[in-house]
């Protein structure tokens, strides 16, 4: 390592290649933090709650068409707080992951019984990766698999693999594993299931031609896919659940948005009815962060597609005074259908 005039402010990490930072420069580590952007801001919340992670999931996360835009992303909005470990999984460092959970709320189940700021740390990534896995068993119904932990979860299978050493073990950790079920059953389902699915995939695949696809058979199988999943489909959707891949339907429509209008797919409409939820879940204004946090789709997604955050909210109270008029409409048609029944 070259030699350095910053020797007490600074130190090298190996582990991380990168420096740590003594108390002078954390000070201007948390000053750029503070000034954050509020898009750059979320996403770093995002690697806080999702890390380790990979540019495949962040893609995904923050509706980025590739791992590539993702890398640029980084570098250019976030290179100071982010490195790269084992398997070169994203990870936050210290000073920024320690702000981001001072100023978000992130300790506040944290107590004097806690044990070191690792363990309070550790505590509070299990913490939340059980709740989640709780509400995602409970929505499905069943133990979910790991393909449904990348369809529904707000973490990925590795990152349960990674804490608990496998999907099923999070689910014993959790207490959502009945006394009667064995690791090999939990194992044979899955088996069984993906069996299931591929033999579903031949079935569709015999019915149509996978190399030229018609318009009819495209859409078809788009409805496919969004009747499997609870999100907006996307092309990386398409491309892991459906026959046909992503470029089909960009070269038969001119673009994906296009496509999910040919297939009567309202990606508006379901925008709106996630951020619905998220705000009555929240009870207050809704915020990007609680967007991402507890929301199906990111923020960066909606904000996108409305022409900015503000633009989607502003959306939001039209989208409600709309649904509230057709509501008081159904109910009057109703009444006087009634009336009329009544009345002969």
């Amino acid at each position: 390592m070259p030699p350095s005039n910053n020797q007490d402010l600074m130190s090298y990490n190996e582990d991380t290649g990168r420096f740590q930072f003594g108390p002078d420069l954390k000070a201007n580590i948390e000053e750029k933090l503070s000034d954050l952007p509020d898009e750059a801001y979320d996403r770093l919340l995002d690697l806080v709650r999702l890390e380790p992670t990979s540019n495949s999931k962040l893609k995904n996360q923050w509706n980025m068409a590739s791992g590539s835009e993702v890398h640029q992303y980084l570098e250019s909005e976030l290179n100071p707080f982010y490195y790269r470990g084992d398997n070169s999984y994203i990870r936050v460092t210290k000073e920024a992951k320690d702000f981001v959970r001072q100023n978000s709320g992130l300790n506040q189940y944290v107590t004097e019984e806690s044990g070191s700021s690792e363990d309070v740390s550790e505590n509070i990534r299990n913490r939340d990766l059980l709740m989640d896995l709780v509400t995602v068993a409970q929505s499905l119904g069943h133990l979910p698999d790991e393909k449904e932990i990348e369809a529904n979860s707000s973490y990925s299978s590795d990152r349960f693999r990674n804490e608990f050493g496998g999907l099923f073990e999070a689910c014993q950790e959790a207490g959502i594993v009945p006394d009667s079920v064995t690791k090999d059953d939990y194992t044979a389902v899955t088996e069984n299931k993906k069996e299931q699915e591929a033999s579903q995939a031949e079935d569709r695949e015999s019915e149509y031609s996978t190399s030229d696809p018609s318009a009819a058979e495209l859409v078809e199988e788009l409805q496919w896919v969004n009747q499997n999943i609870e999100t907006v489909p996307s092309p990386s959707d398409m491309n892991e659940l459906g026959i046909f891949t992503g470029p089909k339907y960009q070269d038969q429509f001119g673009s994906w948005d296009e496509a999910l209008d040919a297939a009567g797919i309202d990606k508006g409409e379901m925008l709106l009815q996630d951020m619905d939820r998220v705000a009555g879940e929240v009870a207050k204004d809704l915020t990007q962060s609680e967007m991402n946090e507890y929301g199906r789709h990111s923020s960066t997604m909606i904000a996108r597609y409305f022409g900015g955050w503000t633009e989607a909210k502003e959306r939001l109270q039209e989208w409600r005074k709309e649904k509230e008029n057709d509501s008081s409409e159904e109910f009057d048609n109703m009444v006087n259908d009634r009336l009329d029944d009544i009345l002969g």
